[in-house]
């Protein structure tokens, strides 16, 4: 029988670390940019604590909304049609190529962001109904492939391939924790890396981003700008970094400083020691994460804990593979950090739901 525990205080801290220190740094990263482009540097800052706010209320919230009325279909149901509308009302508004975002006029809000842990939330209370027939083919894995490859689809044609295959990752992560057997994973592996080879030889910018990726040198001024001044920023900083502010990468050589690449921006003005600190968090964040779901007293609240656990530390991983030259080049904002309000609520509305399941125990 479950009894109600104190919270996690180590699991509550890291989100506000890592949330005002985005803060700190997304106000040094944007300053410029915001005062050339807007006449003030406090534009992006202004957003960035507004949604920290909101994301905050949102996860004291879900601190005290007892995960197990998760389980409810038709809150799940619920949750399923409402993000897949979003997206494709997204898809469906005038915005140009890129249609990721449902524009509110004083907030933007992007609804692929929202997707990642409403995957979660279906596919752990759909698994735990199958514990006993999670092999069945026809019974779980058509039904679950189908909710997450059209939410993924849905995604990709906003388009957003990095979140699409993030989340396609985060199911496939979900689906070995359940039980599914190793032939099953292998199959779906070897399936997903052939779509996605598919969906990259579709669009010539994405071709380009991978031989970017395989030849990093042979476009220095055009594909492999970004890149280039990333690793520039990480090599200037150094041990101990050139101190907070001072950064050059970031006045007008590193595009969007405060968004995907902010960790380069650590890199160059704390060094190997702010980014090793900014590591060593997320390390706690997995750490505390995979304890709660770990002791969660139902296979739902595991199932649950995990997923979202890992739907963080995998876009973490992904985030800063990116920015060094291990991955190739895509939109994944950096959790907690990177500027983005979609972003920052969702997360730490999930880190709301993992400190409530961490108060349950055995």
């Amino acid at each position: 029988m479950s009894r109600k525990l104190a919270f996690d205080r180590i699991l509550f801290s890291i989100p506000v670390i890592l949330s005002l220190f985005g803060v700190v740094m997304i106000y040094s990263a944007s300053a410029v940019l915001s005062m050339n482009r807007f006449g003030s540097p406090y534009h992006y800052l202004g957003k960035q604590v507004a949604a920290l706010v909101a994301g905050f209320a949102l996860m004291l919230w879900a601190m005290h909304f007892d995960y197990r009325r998760l389980r409810n279909r038709w809150i799940v149901l619920g949750a399923l049609v409402g993000v897949a509308g979003l997206l494709m009302l997204a898809l469906l508004t005038p915005s140009g190529p890129v249609r990721r975002w449902i524009s509110l006029g004083f907030f933007s809000f992007q609804p692929s962001e929202l997707a990642k842990p409403v995957v979660v939330l279906f596919l752990a209370s759909f698994l735990d109904s199958r514990a006993q027939e999670i092999n069945d083919w026809r019974r779980t894995l058509l039904p679950a492939g189908i909710v997450v490859g059209a939410l993924a689809f849905l995604i990709y044609m906003q388009p957003d391939l990095g979140t699409a295959v993030s989340i396609s990752l985060i199911a496939g992560l979900l689906l070995y924790l359940a039980g599914l057997k190793n032939q099953y994973i292998l199959s779906g592996c070897a399936l997903g890396f052939v779509a996605l080879l598919v969906m990259i030889f579709q669009a010539s910018y994405r071709v380009q981003r991978l031989m970017t990726f395989l030849h990093p040198s042979e476009d220095p001024l055009g594909a492999g700008f970004q890149i280039r001044q990333s690793l520039l920023a990480f090599g200037s900083g150094g041990i101990q970094g050139i101190n907070l502010g001072e950064g050059r990468q970031k006045l007008f050589f590193l595009p969007e400083p405060h968004t995907d690449f902010i960790f380069s921006v650590i890199g160059e003005e704390l060094g190997f020691i702010g980014t090793s600190l900014v590591l060593l968090v997320f390390a706690l964040l997995l750490w505390r994460g995979l304890r709660a779901a770990l002791r969660a007293p139902d296979r739902f609240g595991y199932l649950l804990g995990m997923g979202l656990t890992l739907f963080l530390i995998v876009q973490g991983a992904l985030n800063m593979g990116m920015v060094l030259g291990l991955l190739p080049t895509k939109g994944l904002p950096l959790p907690f950090i990177s500027y983005g309000g979609s972003s920052l609520m969702v997360g730490l509305l999930s880190v709301g739901v993992l400190l409530n399941i961490s108060q349950h125990s055995n």
